[in-house]
């Protein structure tokens, strides 16, 4: 058995040490625990993001790994701190949607509720359950605490509403859910829906794009172009450049493709 591995997504960025504090609690209470810093720069309060960044991630890495995820917009409020365990792996973080796509891939065996301080920091504050509830929890998942110790059972969790594409009249009109570091615009069409179609044009916003490239290579450079990603949704993506700013679209903005 190797060290146990606790991922951490936030959307703290890198400036004012709050990551720095959440590591801090975890290594004090497991030194052996392995953190994997996934990212720290989630657009703030885009729990959406998070929630589609902790899909393309989290199954890459090994069976038991711990992913604590927090974006927090709801911090403070009556909304439940939650620890979910899989059968392959346990996720830690805020009852608000974040971990929305991962009950449409991994069998779940136990959700929890935390709510036994002996397993939080003595002080929690208001604002930060990150480092005070969050961080403490994973680190003693870490060390073998077995999840019915936390808390009672959950009943239910709050789930988001990814909205579906709609086909009509030849063309699936779908959106823009999630923006990468590139500038690459991720929808919510899925490969699976365009399967078996000749696709001959996607609109975004006022831009117009003739096929799907297979690649972005395949994209001539300086020029925006359509291609599946490697989450398998449809991608608009600019050559060496950022699309979003191109086209000026944003998460939201809608995509409409064409089909012979």
């Amino acid at each position: 058995m190797g060290k146990p591995i606790i991922t951490l997504t936030t959307d703290f960025g890198t400036k004012d040490g709050y990551a720095g504090a959440v590591k801090g609690v975890i290594k004090r209470i497991n030194p052996d625990a392995e953190v994997v810093d996934i990212s720290h720069e989630i657009e703030s309060f885009d729990i959406l993001g998070a929630a589609f960044t902790l899909n393309n991630f989290y199954r890459y890495f090994p069976r038991g790994t711990i992913h604590l995820v927090v974006v927090d917009p709801g911090v403070g409020s009556e909304r439940q701190p939650l620890l979910i365990k899989s059968e392959n792996f346990h996720f830690v973080g805020p009852d608000n949607g974040v971990f929305s796509l991962i009950f449409q891939n991994e069998t779940i065996t136990h959700m929890v509720v935390l709510s036994n301080k002996k397993y939080f920091l003595a002080e929690i504050s208001g604002t930060f359950h990150a480092r005070d509830i969050f961080a403490p929890v994973a680190a003693y998942v870490s060390r073998g605490v077995g999840v019915n110790e936390f808390g009672r059972a959950a009943k239910e969790c709050s789930k988001l509403t990814v909205p579906e594409p709609r086909l009509s009249k030849g063309k699936l009109r779908g959106e823009i859910i999630h923006i990468d570091g590139f500038g690459n615009m991720v929808t919510n069409v899925a490969a699976e829906s365009l399967r078996g179609k000749k696709v001959v044009g996607i609109t975004v916003g006022r831009k117009r794009i003739r096929r799907l490239s297979r690649s972005y290579s395949e994209i001539k450079e300086g020029e925006i172009g359509a291609l599946m990603g490697s989450s398998d949704l449809l991608e608009i993506a600019l050559n060496q450049g950022s699309a979003q700013e191109a086209i000026k679209s944003k998460a939201g903005s809608a995509v409409t493709i064409a089909f012979e």
